[in-house]
C-alpha cells in the first residue's frame, strides 16, 4: 500500500471528509456540486420565508426555489399559489444572473420545482397556482439559454442541463407531445430516458400530459388510424395496462375519445367505449349534466344513448324474458322503436337481483339509476317500463302477460319509488292491453300509431306521488350513521367509550369523512354524476352537478354536510 495512504489516509466518519465525499459523488452522479435538499431542511427554509418574507442568504434562497410548489407546514400553503410570494423568489433568482453558478442552482431547483407541481385548484377565483406555473415555464424557457452559457463558459456543463436542451419542449405549451408517437406505439424507453436524466418523478404531471398527448394524437388520426388506436386508448383509461391516469384525466380521455368516435363516418355500436363511457362520465340520459360539463359533444351523447337502450332493451329480451330464453320477435320489435324510447324503468324480480353470474352483475350495473324492485310470487318474472311520447308501455319477462299501455298521466303508481307489486303496474283504468298471440307486431303498430294520433301532448306529463313527510337531511350518509352505530356498540359491549372526535363530525361541519367522501363518490358513480376530489392537493371536494333541482335529496344532503353551491359547476367542501 502507498505509504502516503497509510499515514494520510481520511478517518472514517470524520465529518468535513464526509461532506466532501458526498459532494465528490453527487458532482459525478448529477452534474452539480449540489443536489435537492432534504424535505426537513427545505420545509424548514419554505417556512421561514413564508413567514418573513425575507431570504437570508443564498442557500435559503436555492432551498425555497426546490420548494415553490411543495405544501409548507400543517396549513398546506405553497409559495407557488401566492402571487406576492412566488414573485419575490423569481425576483431574487434574477438578480442573481450576474453570478452563473449561483443562478444555475437556483434554476435547476425551479426546474425541479415546475416538474413537482400539482394542479390543486378548485376553480376558485383564489388560485393562483396554475397561473404561476405556467409563469414558471416561461422563466424556466426564457433563462435556458443564459445559463446554459454560463455552465459551458465556466467549464464541462451538468448533464442535465444538456439533457434538458435537447428536450426544450418541457419548457413549451404542448410540452409533451413529441412523446406521443412512441406512447402510441408501446414504447415508453425515451420518456423513462428523459424522466430519469432530469429527476422527474414518475408522480410528475409530465407522465399524464405526455399519456394524454398520446390520447389526443390518437384521436386526431384518420378514422382507420383512430381506431386501430382505440383499443389501447381503452386498456389506459381502464387501467388495465401499467401506466395508469388519475381518475380526472380518465375521465377526459374517455370525453375525447367517445367525441371522437361520433365523427367517424362508419360508426358501430362499440360495446368496449359504451361501458367505458358510462363508468368514466354516467348515463348519458341520466346524468346530461355531467355529460355537457365532461364531453360537450350532443352527438357523443345521443349515440351513446341509442347503443345504451339498445343493450338494455336486447338485455331484457335476452335474459330477463322466457325464463332465461331469447325473446327474438319482442326484441326485435321493440328496437325498431328504440329512437322514440325517451326513458325506461327495469322492473326487476327476485332472481334477477339476486343473479350472481358476471352477465347478470353486468347487467344490473348497465341499468343503475332505472333499475326496480318487483314482488311478484313467480321470481322469474320482470317488467320492462318504455316511456315512447306521452305514452307508457309495458312489457312484462314472463309470457302469458299482455303488453299495457298508458296514457302517462294516467299511469297511476310513482315510478320513482323503489318496489313495486305486480298490480301496481297492471293497472286496470285508462289501460289498453295489447296481446301478443298471432301475428301480433302489426297490431301494435296499428294500436300504437293510432293512440300516439289522438293522444294530446298534455297527456305525457309522469305522475309524481306525494313527497313523503321529509325530516331535516341528516348531517351525515346513512351507512356512515350504521357504521358509528356499529363502532359505538362495539365500543360500549368492551366497556369503552368512542372518542366522540371519531363519532361526531367536525363542529364546523365543514369537513368530510373519508367514509362520508366513498358515499358520495359510490353515489355519483351511480347516478352518473361526475365529481373530482383535491382535497390532497390542497383543493376542494367537488360534485358536479350544474343542475341540483335534477336530485334534490342528495343536492340537500350535501349541504348538509357543508357543501357549498357554484352556479353552473357544482357543489364543492373544502376541507
Amino acid at each position: 500500500m502507498d505509504p502516503r495512504l497509510v499515514f494520510h489516509a481520511p478517518v472514517w466518519g470524520d465529518p468535513q471528509v464526509m461532506s466532501r465525499a458526498l459532494r465528490d459523488i453527487r458532482k459525478d452522479l448529477v452534474g452539480a456540486a449540489d443536489a435537492k435538499p432534504s424535505a426537513d431542511v427545505m420545509q424548514a427554509a419554505l417556512a421561514r420565508f413564508y413567514e418573513s418574507q425575507t431570504l437570508n442568504n443564498f442557500t435559503e434562497l436555492k432551498y425555497v426555489c426546490y420548494g415553490v410548489t411543495v405544501p409548507i407546514g400543517k396549513h398546506q400553503v405553497r409559495l407557488i399559489d401566492r402571487r406576492p410570494l412566488f414573485s419575490q423568489v423569481l425576483s431574487a433568482v434574477e438578480e442573481l444572473e450576474a453570478q452563473p453558478k449561483q443562478f444555475r442552482r437556483c434554476y435547476q431547483g425551479l426546474l425541479s420545482a415546475y416538474f413537482g407541481f400539482s394542479d390543486s385548484s378548485s376553480g376558485e377565483e383564489e388560485d393562483a397556482g396554475p397561473g404561476n406555473w405556467r409563469r414558471l415555464r416561461g422563466f424556466l424557457g426564457t433563462k435556458f439559454d443564459g445559463v446554459r452559457k454560463g455552465a459551458r463558459q465556466r467549464g464541462e456543463p451538468p448533464a442535465w442541463l444538456e439533457l434538458l436542451g435537447q428536450h426544450r419542449n418541457l419548457l413549451g405549451e404542448d410540452p409533451c407531445a413529441p412523446y406521443a408517437g412512441a406512447l402510441a406505439n408501446g414504447d415508453t424507453s425515451g420518456l423513462r430516458a428523459v424522466c430519469e436524466g432530469l429527476g422527474i418523478p414518475s408522480s410528475s404531471w409530465v407522465w399524464d400530459d405526455a399519456l394524454m398527448a398520446y390520447v389526443r394524437l390518437v384521436c386526431s388520426g384518420s378514422d382507420t388510424a383512430y381506431k386501430r388506436g382505440l383499443p389501447g386508448v381503452l386498456d389506459l383509461v381502464n387501467d388495465r395496462i401499467e401506466l395508469r391516469l388519475p381518475q380526472r384525466l380518465a375521465t377526459r380521455a374517455t370525453a375525447l375519445t367517445v367525441a371522437r368516435y361520433s365523427k367517424c363516418e362508419d360508426k358501430p355500436e362499440h360495446g368496449g367505449l359504451r361501458d367505458t363511457a358510462l363508468e368514466k362520465v354516467g348515463n348519458p340520459w341520466l346524468a346530461r349534466s355531467a355529460w355537457d360539463a365532461e364531453v360537450r359533444d350532443e352527438a357523443a351523447r345521443h349515440m351513446v344513448e341509442g347503443w345504451l337502450k339498445r343493450r338494455l332493451i336486447t338485455d331484457f329480451f335476452e335474459l330477463l324474458a322466457q325464463d332465461g330464453g331469447a325473446d327474438l320477435r319482442r326484441l326485435k320489435y321493440w328496437l325498431k322503436w328504440e329512437p322514440k324510447i325517451t326513458d325506461m324503468w327495469f322492473i326487476l324480480g327476485a332472481d334477477a337481483r339476486r343473479n350472481p353470474s358476471p352477465e347478470f352483475k353486468a347487467l344490473r350495473s348497465r341499468m343503475a339509476g332505472r333499475d326496480r324492485v318487483l314482488t311478484d310470487s313467480n321470481v322469474l318474472n320482470n317488467a320492462f317500463v318504455m316511456c315512447i311520447g306521452p305514452l307508457l308501455v309495458i312489457e312484462f319477462g314472463v309470457t302469458g302477460n299482455a303488453c299495457y299501455v298508458f296514457a302517462t298521466n294516467d299511469f297511476r303508481t310513482d315510478l320513482d319509488q323503489r318496489q313495486f307489486s305486480l298490480n301496481m303496474l297492471k293497472q286496470r283504468v285508462g289501460a289498453t292491453r295489447l296481446s301478443h298471440i298471432g301475428p301480433w307486431e302489426s297490431k301494435f303498430d296499428a294500436e300504437l300509431g293510432n293512440i300516439l294520433k289522438s293522444m294530446p301532448a298534455s297527456k305525457s306529463r309522469l305522475y309524481v306521488g306525494p313527497a313523503p313527510a321529509e325530516q331535516a337531511p341528516s348531517s351525515t350518509w346513512p351507512a356512515a350513521q350504521q357504521l358509528r352505530s356499529s363502532n359505538q356498540s362495539v365500543a360500549q359491549s368492551a366497556g369503552s367509550k368512542v372518542p366522540d372526535h371519531e363519532l361526531v363530525p367536525d363542529s364546523s361541519g365543514k369537513k368530510l369523512s373519508t367514509f362520508d367522501a366513498m358515499q358520495i363518490t359510490s353515489y355519483c358513480r351511480t347516478v352518473g354524476i361526475a365529481h373530482q376530489d383535491l382535497r390532497d392537493k390542497g383543493g376542494s371536494f367537488w360534485v358536479l352537478m350544474r343542475d341540483p333541482s335534477l336530485f334534490k335529496s342528495f343536492a340537500a344532503k350535501l349541504e348538509a354536510q357543508g357543501f357549498r353551491y357554484a352556479e353552473g359547476k357544482g357543489y364543492w367542501l373544502k376541507g
